[in-house]
């Protein structure tokens, strides 16, 4: 036995030394994690203690991908070609200590630059729980593939426990390669930077519009940028009366125009009667985004088209064009320039004394002496040309273009004496913004959830439960203040309607609550909160105001109070016997209830058991009846289960308890045996008989003697009728005896 313990000793000796020292627990631990270099110094190895001095590091690595178009997140992508848009699921695998629970809130997602783009933030999914090996999911709404090398990279890093992060990356193998644009290796990679330059121009022929005419009008909209595309791009079209639209819509929405593409649109356009002159205007204007330093930046353009106009029989006013002539190249921040505008007489009437005016703004400054440029006269289709000299501004908008308002004044004479006449156009100068200069975009906050407890009741406290977001990914919200104010039927029931919230990070939210009463009102409506926020955030170094609004809507419903009385029985309740259980109810609410019924339940023959009494409205009452018949007598127990809906359309429930005594009833004339019945009815004919009898025995009596006494005094023949009558009572007598004796 000795022996055999010795051997076993001297195994277990040997398998430690083989393990270099390491008890299988500790070697278990550490097998978990990949440490940093800088975590474990040279020549210590792994014979350090796990868990002590040093913090446990993420390892992981890429499990799998799932790449699916736009908004069909189950569908697999088979292709993804440059300048596409995909959405993105990566599966992470790894492993961490396991006594510690990895959560998503606790994982942050980095992206590092390569051949994709990203537009929305990720989303992250635990796929496993507390011990067991890391596995979650990160989803990318939207990649655009914007060309060169096909792998995404990202990077994961634990929050608050100062490791570096974890680069990973994925090869899409649905990505079809495309080489790099020029733009964006010009800029060291960092993307295309270059603004967009967009032309409208009118497109193919078109008829002069007549008056009371409809006509179609196109143009062609162009981006003429080499590296930039623009999206979102919409265009809105308001002409002049009396030119009128003749279409649903003003709005055209075009979407996407890739650099270099163009792309035409109609209008249907309406000519009133009262049209005159050679040509109309119809302001066109263009909103768009695109993307600079991979920093989403919104573009407009505004422009009036000239729509061209026949000869009518109205003479109006003189129309003066005011154009620009030769090359127009994007201006440079801090650049003079000059610009040639010309001024052509487009009518066939004479204008004279003719004076131009510049409106310049703070992006276009002008370096003549004055703003106001004598003309002449121009004869009809006349023109002439004037030369102005024109500065950007240092700290040029990284907007595509800028306006420069134009103004032109003039005489004509149609006949009836000189009358004065004027135009105004806005004249597109071409930018070019430095990448540091354009404006970041402003941040908003928004209500993002907002809950109340499900109902809000008139007359009662409830708490409004808001979550505020900073909906911008790049600039925080400083010095918040969030204020409340509440419409007719609602009432703030806090100290102060106005909240001070000192900061909100991008794309962070914070809760706040606050109490409100709800008022009662002379009918169901949903009252309005609204909220304002009015806060401060830093553009380029430049702290700068902004107020937002929001309203959000409360439904507040009167409550109801229906009463049912005690039920009541008129003639009480017996065997066999119809009888009306009637409930009285009554409506004291301040809200018409609707759909009102009630339900008899119980084991009872019921005339009706389900009675519909339609709606309610308050101060209203009646009674609910039921007619029973019931068929055993004793306690009946039941209920009557009442419904209805309040003003909120609510479905509402009551349940009256229903007991009451059942009683024996009246009932049928038993039947008595035959003898019995014969025998009482003699009994009842001598008991009225013999007084009868006896009566007639002694008047009978009294008029023999009578009789004896009138013998002495009257003749014979009434003797004989005195015989007569007395021999006939025995005979009658004789009769009802022997009636009697009849079965």
């Amino acid at each position: 036995m000795k022996e055999n313990m010795m051997k076993l000793f001297a195994l277990g000796a040997a398998i430690w030394i083989a393990w270099g020292g390491i008890w299988p627990g500790q070697a278990c631990a550490a097998a978990l994690f990949t440490a940093t270099p800088s975590q474990i110094p040279a020549g210590e190895g792994t014979a350090k203690e796990p868990g002590k001095n040093r913090e446990p590091s993420l390892s992981l690595f890429v499990e799998d991908y799932w790449l699916s178009p736009i908004g069909k997140p189950k569908d697999r992508l088979d292709t993804l070609k440059k300048n596409e848009t995909a959405r993105l699921t990566i599966t992470v695998a790894g492993s961490v200590f396991p006594e510690e629970e990895l959560k998503k809130g606790d994982l942050s997602i980095g992206r590092i630059r390569d051949g994709y783009r990203t537009d929305s933030a990720p989303v992250i999914k635990m796929l496993s729980g507390k011990n067991e090996p890391v596995e979650f999911q990160v989803t990318f709404p939207k990649i655009t593939y914007t060309g060169g090398d096909s792998e995404f990279h990202f990077q994961v890093r634990r929050k608050g426990k100062g490791e570096k992060p974890v680069s990973l990356g994925v090869k899409i193998a649905e990505t079809e390669w495309a080489p790099e644009s020029s733009a964006g290796k010009e800029k060291g990679g960092k993307g295309d930077s270059s603004q967009p330059l967009i032309q409208i121009q009118r497109s193919g022929n078109f008829t002069p519009l007549e008056p009371g005419k409809t006509a179609v009008f196109s143009m062609r909209i162009s981006n003429t940028s080499r590296h930039t595309d623009v999206e979102d791009l919409t265009m809105a079209v308001s002409p002049s009366p009396p030119l009128y639209l003749a279409q649903d819509t003003n709005v055209t929405v075009l979407g996407k125009l890739k650099a270099g593409q163009s792309q035409e649109v109609s209008v249907v356009l309406q000519a009133g009667m009262d049209l005159s002159g050679l040509s109309q205007m119809m302001d066109v204007e263009l909103r768009y985004s695109y993307e600079n330093e991979e920093q989403p930046v919104q573009g407009t353009l505004s422009q009036k088209m000239m729509i061209p106009v026949a000869k009518g029989q109205l003479a109006g006013q003189p129309l003066i064009r005011i154009t620009q002539v030769g090359q127009r190249t994007p201006v440079k921040p801090g650049q003079a320039f000059q610009r040639v505008l010309r001024l052509e007489n487009m009518s066939e009437t004479k204008v004279g004394n003719v004076i131009l005016t510049l409106e310049p703004n703070d992006q276009i400054v002008l370096l003549d002496s004055s703003d106001t440029y004598l003309a002449g006269s121009l004869e009809p289709g006349q023109w002439t040309e004037i030369t102005v000299q024109l500065k950007a501004a240092p700290e040029l908008s990284s907007l595509p273009s800028q306006m420069l308002g134009a103004t032109v004044k003039f005489d004509y004479d149609m006949g009836k004496g000189v009358s004065q006449g004027s135009f105004s156009e806005k004249l597109v100068i071409p930018a070019e913004g430095g990448k540091s200069r354009f404006s970041a975009l402003t941040p908003n906050l928004i209500v993002k959830n907002y809950s109340y407890g499900g109902s809000a009741q008139a007359g009662q406290v409830f708490e409004l439960e808001m979550e505020i977001a900073n909906t911008s990914q790049e600039i925080a919200a400083e010095n918040i203040l969030m204020s409340l104010n509440t419409g007719e039927g609602l009432s703030i029931n806090d100290a102060s309607n106005t909240f001070y919230i000192p900061s909100l990070g991008p794309g962070a939210s914070v809760g706040r609550t606050v109490k409100i009463q709800a008022l009662f009102q002379s009918k169901l409506q949903s009252p309005k909160v609204e909220i304002t926020f009015k806060y401060e955030y830093l553009d380029n170094k430049e702290r700068k105001q902004n107020s937002v609004s929001e309203t959000i809507a409360i439904p507040v419903y009167q409550p109801d109070r229906l009463e049912i009385r005690s039920p009541s029985f008129p003639d009480g309740v017996r065997v066999q016997e119809e009888c009306a259980v009637s409930l009285p109810y009554l409506n004291k609410g301040r809200g018409q209830l609707f759909n009102l019924e009630a339900v008899l339940e119980g084991e009872i023959p019921v005339l009706e058991r389900q009675v519909t009494l339609g709606n309610l409205d308050p101060g209203k009452g009646g009674t609910i009846d039921f007619i029973v018949t019931p068929e055993t007598a004793g306690e009946f127990q039941g209920q009557v289960r009442i419904l209805y809906e309040d003003e909120a359309m609510n479905q509402k429930e009551m349940v009256v308890p229903l007991a009451f005594q059942v009683e024996e009833g009246a009932g049928e004339e038993i039947p008595l045996p035959p003898l019995e019945e014969e025998g009482e009815r003699k009994g009842i004919a001598r008991r009225f008989l013999l007084p009868a009898g006896i009566l007639m025995v002694s008047g009978g009596c009294a008029a023999f003697f009578l009789g004896q006494r009138r013998r002495k005094t009257e003749p014979e023949e009434k003797n004989f009728e005195i015989d007569d009558l007395w021999e006939s009572w025995d005979d009658h007598e004789g009769k009802e005896e022997a009636g009697d004796e009849k079965p």
